[in-house]
């Protein structure tokens, strides 16, 4: 990190969240991360551009849109504390769908669940081994 006003490059922010520049900059592009600080060369990120991206690979890792995404980051569903507005027929709602084992299917929502992508992993062994137990059972 730069030492003046904790001042980041995007080759620094790259190497704190293992996003590359490139995805940095799409990311920007599609209002995901705000815009670089100043202007140019003159340009830097900080420690808000760097918990926006870990925030965004989070949702990512938990199998979300970036649309959805877009839509956390803006306040809008998971993180706010607002309760979500009933549904509507016909809205469109993305989920997750986990194989834990034949005939059986998780499917989920990991923003409303509200758990990261290592959580998810836990939740769908434990139902695994579960259905396993009892199968064994018999």
């Amino acid at each position: 990190m730069s030492s003046q006003d904790n001042k980041l490059t995007i080759d620094e922010v790259s190497g704190l969240t293992s996003v590359s520049p490139r995805t940095i900059r799409f990311y920007i592009q599609r209002g995901l991360v705000d815009r670089p600080v100043g202007q140019r060369k003159a340009a830097h990120y900080t420690r808000d551009h760097v918990r926006q991206l870990l925030e965004i690979e989070k949702w990512k890792a938990a199998g979300v849109s970036l649309e959805a995404i877009r839509g956390i980051m803006a306040g809008g569903q998971a993180g706010s504390g607002m309760p979500d507005p009933a549904r509507r027929p016909g809205e469109i709602h993305l989920c997750s769908k986990v194989w834990l084992a034949p005939g059986l299917e998780l499917h989920l929502d990991p923003a409303e669940l509200r758990l990261d992508a290592e959580q998810l992993r836990r939740l769908a062994g434990k139902i695994a081994d579960l259905v396993s137990s009892m199968t064994n059972k018999e």
